[in-house]
């Protein structure tokens, strides 16, 4: 196991969560809970009788990335190792916005986030406190991106339901209205989920809008976090052949051994048999029940 995924790991209470009576909120999108151990206090939601993780942050150091994927989410700066504005779609607890803080110091990070509560629960019990360098809008992503004149040289998407990305933010039109708002070097980074059949569609869909696309698979989860460039060059091979790894500082190493993130990064090969999601035609809740074929 690389120290990346032991990194993101480290604290995490595993099945022990339950030991504190969880806080429970009903909004208009989501069934959220709240439980805490120790110093660690993770974003919970429900959705069809399962419990998600959303987001988790240890009290006693808010910068520590607790939830495993987003350990790859901060590795994507491999590929573009200073970003000056980013934008995230998704708060969910604000976890990965107090690790952005201060592994880069000198970014503007704005998050979208749809649902008020959770804008409100990450702010009541997580810790998150927005300011000038990480703002909050609420509101939709696609809304946002498409009465925005904004630039970003990264665009995160990580705008889960439960296990599910709502169909609108999934389809060619949303990829090329987020590409539309990249910098020329700039990465499109998306959390997905890689146990049923929408996987291969959400890899042929982005793979029919950006130039390149690759794959950080998650060890020991069902998450995978792609990463899409708006350059055709210079390639992922030639970037992590090159070896010069960029000067992060250590808030950013603490966190991720970029060493070992690089060495689990593939290029997405697209399979044309797989449903291509468009406005149009989105079977998302149809392909995220079924089986991926192996």
């Amino acid at each position: 196991m690389v120290r990346l995924v032991l990194v993101a790991l480290a604290g995490f209470a595993g099945n022990c969560l339950g030991q504190i009576a969880p806080i429970s909120v009903e909004t208009p999108y989501n069934h959220i809970t709240i439980e805490r151990v120790g110093s660690v206090v993770e974003m919970r939601s429900f959705f069809r009788s399962k419990v998600y993780r959303e987001s988790g942050v240890d009290l006693n150091d808010r910068t520590r990335l607790v939830v495993p994927y987003t350990a790859f989410i901060g590795a994507s700066a491999i590929f573009h190792s200073n970003p000056k504005s980013v934008l995230m779609i998704g708060l969910g607890g604000g976890g990965f916005n107090q690790f952005f803080e201060k592994a880069f110091p000198s970014a503007m990070l704005e998050s979208v986030e749809l649902d008020p509560q959770v804008f409100a629960l990450a702010q009541k019990y997580l810790g998150f406190k927005p300011n000038d360098r990480d703002k909050v809008t609420v509101l939709d992503g696609r809304m946002f991106l498409r009465h925005s004149k904004a630039t970003y040289d990264w665009i995160i998407l990580d705008a889960f339901r439960g296990g599910f990305v709502p169909p609108h933010l999934k389809t060619v039109e949303f990829y090329k209205l987020a590409q539309s708002h990249l910098t020329p070097d700039g990465l499109f980074v998306a959390n997905v989920r890689t146990d049923t059949a929408l996987f291969e569609s959400d890899i042929r869909t982005m793979r029919a809008v950006f130039p390149q696309l690759g794959i950080f698979e998650v060890p020991q989860t069902e998450n995978a976090v792609l990463v899409a460039t708006n350059f055709a060059a210079p390639t992922f091979a030639s970037m992590l052949r090159d070896g010069n790894r960029p000067s992060f500082n250590e808030t950013f190493r603490r966190n991720i051994d970029a060493d070992a993130a690089a060495k689990l990064f593939r290029v997405a090969e697209s399979n044309k048999k797989a449903p291509l999601l468009s406005d149009d035609f989105a079977p998302t809740e149809f392909l995220n029940v079924m089986k991926p074929k192996r």
